[in-house]
């Protein structure tokens, strides 16, 4: 059962019964098909609630378990479009997929669920950046199309946030909330929407060289769709290379599992770049994130338990070689809505989330890293206590709005949180750990640039690594899990780029020039 199109046994679709590798698309008969006045053929996927549950048959009476989407079309979602068990959805480099308008019950969102699997694999074409063909999910609106050259793809912009919901990956790896299994957040719930397990060797498929732009639409509930949201993905999946570009949620969210990722980018959310949920437990190497000057939250928000906050598996996460940009010293809290770094980087609920080699700058506010300590119960200090919670050979530049590489200290930057009795001997004996581990407060900037208009927002910047951030961080104390992408790649500096630019070409950051 395949519910990527709205049609049923009177409206079949292509015949791909023979179990190949290289499945037939639906056939454009079985679309809602349009052609646009510049020639592009437009199809629009939707989902019809009567036939779910009741699948759908090619012209032989065969059952149609996988299907391709081309990238000689653009695929329009027309709300909620579903990838069931035992289903597979195969997309091409370079396709287009376009969310619909529309916010409550009429949000565009693609959802694969439990079972189901998903391969998207773009083409990054590193000998001409200019050539690469990355998969897009885009809104609706934005003109982009099979025809347009990478130097012409610069979307709807960076303040162009909520046009439709976003993409939503299901798996059946653990997580901590009571029960273990739940349904995922910000769309209506049912047992397609239900995520978590004990299978935590899940394999989601391919997903990779992907730019997800302009998410984050209005739900009924008061919830939104982040750009990518994993709940409960297993270690078995392939996800890297991929963008969140102005999403009106968080860029990035993990609701438990166990999933690895490398090179993942979160620009211009309007909430956390990166969020983490319910036991999450995963290694991750080269991360970016940049956020915009007239919203944000944390750069990261890092939680561990929901209910109970002390439940098992622990928030257990490891982070190398990122790069987290903030919104910058010169804005006044007038300027910013939402959280606006304020703290940059949380820890609570439990949450136990370590770092390693990155570079964390431009931060606004003093409240660099914050983590909680309650009066009774589990807490992220008491991850800390145990050894559990480690920050390793880190570099920090510009925290705080009197930040002073000679002057500012750890402790001015920690935020403790909570009513525990860790108070400010917890402060000293922590900035004490971080000098002794090997994180310092920058002298220079530690990417090659960063231009801001004279409001302070950010024009441009380039990442790669410049002062002391060429230096080669020390090996992490721990790092390796199993499954893709889940060892530690030695690197000769901080942060998620040396010389090269891993971004270049196949992220719309690149493409509009905000990435030099």
């Amino acid at each position: 059962m395949l519910v990527l199109a709205g049609c049923d046994d009177d409206n079949p679709v292509g015949d791909d019964d023979d179990d190949d590798d290289d499945p037939e698309p639906f056939e454009v008969a079985t679309y809602d098909t349009t052609e646009t006045d510049d020639g592009v053929t437009e199809i629009t996927v939707s989902d019809d609630e009567e036939d779910l549950g009741i699948g759908y048959t090619n012209e032989d009476g065969g059952e149609v378990n996988e299907v391709t989407w081309t990238n000689d079309n653009v695929y329009k979602l027309d709300n909620f479009v579903f990838v069931l068990e035992n289903q597979t959805l195969n997309i091409e480099p370079g396709t287009i997929i376009k969310g619909m308008a529309g916010s409550g019950e009429n949000a565009a969102a693609l959802i694969v669920t439990r079972g189901g699997q998903i391969f998207a694999d773009g083409n990054p074409d590193s000998a001409d950046p200019a050539q690469a063909d990355p998969i897009i999910f885009t809104a609706e609106a934005d003109p982009v199309t099979p025809d347009t050259a990478p130097a012409d793809d610069i979307g709807l912009g960076r303040g162009t946030r909520g046009e439709w919901g976003g993409v939503i990956l299901l798996g059946d790896a653990g997580l901590n909330s009571t029960p273990g299994e739940t349904n995922i957040e910000g769309v209506p719930g049912d047992e397609r929407t239900l995520y978590g397990g004990d299978n935590d060797d899940h394999d989601i498929g391919v997903f990779r060289f992907v730019s997800i732009r302009h998410t984050g639409t209005q739900l009924g509930n008061g919830d939104e769709i982040q750009g990518l949201t994993l709940g409960g993905v297993g270690n078995g999946s392939t996800i890297e290379y991929v963008e969140s570009y102005a999403s009106d949620d968080d860029g990035f969210e993990w609701f438990g599992g166990t999933v690895n990722q490398r090179h993942m980018i979160a620009a211009w959310a309007s909430d956390d770049s990166f969020d983490m949920d319910e036991g999450y437990r995963g290694s991750n190497q080269f991360w970016l994130a940049v956020q915009a000057g007239d919203e944000a939250g944390r750069i990261a928000e890092q939680d561990g338990g929901t209910d109970p906050e002390d439940g098992t598996p622990i928030a257990d996460i490891r982070v190398a070689n990122a790069t987290y940009i903030g919104i910058g010293p010169e804005l006044a809290d007038a300027d910013v809505a939402g959280d606006g770094n304020d703290p940059f980087i949380i820890h609570r609920d439990n949450n136990a989330t370590s770092y390693f080699g990155s570079v964390f700058m431009d931060a606004r506010l003093n409240a660099g890293l914050q983590i909680e300590d309650l009066g009774s119960g589990e807490d992220s200090r008491e991850r800390w206590l145990a050894d559990e919670l480690r920050y390793e050979s880190n570099l920090w530049w510009n925290i705080g709005p009197d930040f002073d590489p000679e002057a500012t200290t750890f402790e001015d930057i920690i935020q403790l949180t909570g009513d525990g009795d860790g108070g400010e001997d917890f402060r000293t004996n922590l900035a004490d750990y971080l000098r002794e581990e090997g994180n310092l407060f920058g002298t220079e900037l530690p990417i090659t640039s960063i231009n801001r208009d004279e409001d302070g927002l950010i024009v441009s910047f380039n990442p790669l690594a410049a002062g002391e951030a060429t230096t080669a961080p020390a090996e992490p104390s721990e790092f390796d899990r199993p499954g893709v992408n889940g060892a530690y790649q030695s690197v000769d500096y901080h942060g998620a780029f040396g010389t090269a630019n891993w971004a270049d070409g196949w992220t719309l950051l690149s493409r509009t020039g905000e990435l030099e």
